[in-house]
């Protein structure tokens, strides 16, 4: 006996069938128009954290100890207010051997000044004073020894007179000889001018000991200047975020001590990755998370992008290369902790879904066309 096929029940269930596909492809149908249709919010996410408007920081222009700490972190201060203090005893100990030095110094420069007026008056030392009367006065000895010794000589050749007599008197012309030639020496000196050049160069020497004297004063300047550089002194209102340098603790010249800021407005510094950076502009909306205000329970605030920075943040890691961007923060009466980290959430503009899943933008599409439209007309 055979069993009757039920051909209706077949034929309702492929028109099911029929149906369900046709809806699914409409669905999908749907769906990828949506994904070039459909635009959504471009949203770029990154942490970050609250900075001040104006942060900057304090370097130390001295090595040394810190001895004194007057302000913690936090703190306000006011502009010229002290907040460190620094060992200071080496550049007191060369502050007092420079002026020392320049005492010195200038009584040098006083006995030179002294010297050199006497000069002025006679420039000649004591010895050339009457160089000229000396000369003839050695010479005409000379005539008068030179013309003896002839005279002995020729007594001599009679026996008339002693070999010592002769002797002497032969000495005693070389030694008279010998005063001429230093006297005619003398003469010359003076001739040449002499004291003109010993006033020179006494005028020299107290220059070059001016000199000295203000060298030294220029090296006391520098050492006031050191003396004031171990103050650690707010040069603006405003308040200390950070204080690296501790109490005891040896500070290096060049190094930061204090990192301050300044300024009424509250920033924002998001550190976005480097492959969504080029989306970031200048204007768009923000939204922020503080690490402080739980966002369930006091919301999100709202902020602009100010500034997008060209160098990458110092101190990269494995999570890739960040640009900063600085967002004014609108804190609506909050007081946000600065250095406090915040999650932005950045609205770089509405796009088709398509492009969001494939981190594009819509930029980069039309620029992407624009350079396959150019390689087709080269080939």
């Amino acid at each position: 006996m055979t069993v009757p096929v039920h051909k209706s029940g077949f034929r309702w269930t492929l028109h099911l069938f029929a149906v369900v596909g046709f809806c699914l492809l409409v669905l999908i149908l749907g769906g990828v128009v949506a994904l070039f249709v459909v635009e959504i919010e471009d949203v770029i996410y990154a942490d970050g954290k609250i900075v001040s408007e104006l942060p900057f920081d304090i370097i130390s222009h001295v090595d040394g100890r810190v001895i004194r700490l007057n302000f913690e972190e936090g703190a306000d201060v006011r502009a010229g207010e002290v907040i460190a203090q620094i060992d200071s005893m080496q550049y007191e100990e060369e502050y007092v051997a420079i002026e020392s030095a320049i005492r010195e110094y200038e009584a040098e420069r006083d006995v030179k000044a002294a010297e050199l007026a006497a000069l002025e008056s006679n420039p000649l030392p004591k010895e050339l004073w009457y160089a000229e009367t000396n000369l003839r006065e050695t010479e005409e000895r000379a005539k008068r020894t030179g013309a003896r010794l002839i005279r002995l000589q020729r007594l001599r050749s009679t026996n008339a007179i002693s070999q010592k007599e002769f002797e002497d008197t032969e000495i005693e012309n070389i030694k008279t000889q010998a005063e001429v030639a230093r006297a005619r020496e003398n003469f010359e000196k003076v001739k040449s001018g002499l004291g003109e050049k010993n006033i020179e160069k006494a005028r020299r020497d107290i220059a070059l000991v001016q000199a000295k004297i203000d060298g030294r004063r220029a090296a006391l300047k520098l050492a006031a200047r050191h003396l004031d550089d171990c103050r650690i002194v707010a040069p603006s209102d405003g308040r200390l975020v950070s204080i690296p340098c501790k109490f005891t603790m040896y500070v290096e010249k060049g190094k930061v001590v204090a990192k301050m800021s300044s300024g009424k407005e509250i920033h924002g510094l998001a550190y976005v990755n480097e492959g969504v950076v080029r989306k970031v502009r200048p204007g768009q909306k923000v939204r922020i998370s503080s690490g402080v205000f739980n966002r369930l329970e006091f919301g999100s605030f709202e902020g602009t992008v100010e500034r997008v920075y060209d160098t990458p943040e110092e101190g990269q890691n494995a999570a890739g290369t960040k640009y900063p961007v600085e967002i004014r923060i609108e804190p609506r009466g909050r007081k946000l902790k600065l250095g406090s980290t915040a999650e932005f959430a950045i609205v770089a503009g509405r796009e088709p879904v398509i492009y969001s899943f494939l981190g594009m933008s819509r930029e980069d599409f039309q620029r992407r066309r624009a350079e396959r439209e150019a390689l087709k007309k080269k080939l």
